[in-house]
């Protein structure tokens, strides 16, 4: 049964820290992190942190732009550290409110020091994961597009992921000039390419009644793609392959069946993922406003995972109130006055309270009845 090895907390503030992500990079462990006084408060920003051992982390770098910042994802080459996210405001120009997102990009060659913010693509496209392959940067946007880029700044399309819509691509990208939400069918992904160098990605999806996510796999050029319906929901998945096998992370349906495990079993889950479906491997302490991890494997049978949540303190663990005094009167006061120039009071109440980030690792392989996992 697999069990954990190692539970830290990496960021316990009082803030409302949300959307990590993990890599290894230069021998050296990496988190990357949203800071904001609530899930959409306009206050957001990034913040990066590294650690040699999992075990002390040091905050290295904090990351802005004019706007309000959530979601961040890694990526890698060799000589550099790219940090990839969309900030997001809200305009009138229709005389109805909508969300605009831009996307940007920073870039490092030692995690200290970054590059000023950079936007790339187009509006309201959003790279929500991006992975290099053989020196080719890759990204399934959240609105269903595949994109690649030589280099991590400039990006072309290679082909529409399909979903239920009956729309063609001109549509598509027509409505991206009025509202990023084009796609209800297909959201947060990602992507692996395979050692055949076919193309796996799960995306979460809005399909009713239960919003499965999907499987779709293509093979090179990434033009024609075939999908499996996996049954269950993970919304945020992080994909990583070691060894052969594939393992997704994201968050679950809490009120689905769990597998039997030590300790209890969160709304943030690891699964194996396989051609024809999922296999629940092990759900990690975790509640409320949670999961939207990074997962990793340096070795066989052990993975690394960074999520957040807020299940210390819906638990009864640590009093609520005490860590986030400081910050929630000031959320306070930024909700009773009028929501800042360009930017939605509706949007700004969702999901309080302080959430803490975490990195753990997993033992996949502890054998207790002769056999493992």
């Amino acid at each position: 049964m697999p069990q954990i090895v190692s539970h830290r907390t990496v960021v316990r503030d009082g803030w409302h820290n949300m959307g990590s992500d993990l890599c290894f990079w230069k021998d050296t462990f990496w988190l990357v992190h949203a800071r904001t006084s609530a899930h959409a408060a306009p206050d957001g920003v990034l913040v990066v942190h590294r650690s040699a051992d999992l075990r002390r982390w040091d905050e290295v770098a904090v990351l802005k732009t004019p706007n309000h910042l959530a979601d961040a994802k890694l990526a890698v080459t060799d000589d550099e550290l790219f940090v990839y996210t969309a900030d997001s405001y809200f305009d009138m120009e229709s005389g109805k409110e909508r969300q605009v997102l831009h996307p940007y990009v920073w870039v490092s060659e030692d995690g200290y020091r970054w590059s000023e913010p950079t936007r790339v693509y187009d509006r309201n496209y959003w790279m929500w994961r991006v992975r290099v392959h053989d020196g080719v940067f890759y990204s399934a946007e959240k609105g269903g597009e595949l994109l690649s880029s030589p280099d991590g700044h400039n990006w072309t399309f290679i082909s529409r992921i399909p979903d239920d819509e009956d729309k063609s691509p001109k549509d598509v990208k027509e409505l991206r000039k009025i509202d990023h939400r084009t796609t209800p069918h297909f959201n947060e992904a990602d992507i692996i390419i395979r050692p055949d160098g076919e193309m796996w990605c799960v995306s979460r999806t809005k399909r009713e009644p239960h919003q499965h996510s999907y499987l779709y796999t293509s093979k090179p050029p990434y033009k024609e793609w075939s999908c499996v319906d996996l049954e269950t929901m993970i919304h945020c998945p992080a994909l990583c392959e070691f060894g052969g096998k594939v393992y997704v992370a994201g968050r679950r349906d809490p009120n689905t069946t769990w597998i039997p495990q030590h300790t209890p079993a969160g709304n943030t889950a690891i699964f194996l993922l396989e051609r024809d479906g999922v296999t629940p491997v092990f759900a990690l302490p975790s509640d409320g406003d949670a999961a939207y991890p990074g997962l990793i494997a340096l070795e066989e049978d052990r993975l690394i995972i960074a999520y957040y949540s807020q299940h210390a303190y819906l638990s009864g663990v640590i009093e609520a109130e005490k860590k986030r005094r400081h910050h929630m009167v000031r959320w306070g006061e930024l909700r009773r006055q009028a929501p800042p120039p360009g930017y939605s009071r509706e949007l700004s109440h969702h999901k309080t309270g302080p959430a803490d980030i975490f990195v753990a690792e997993i033992d996949l392989a502890v054998v207790e009845d002769g056999s493992s996992f």
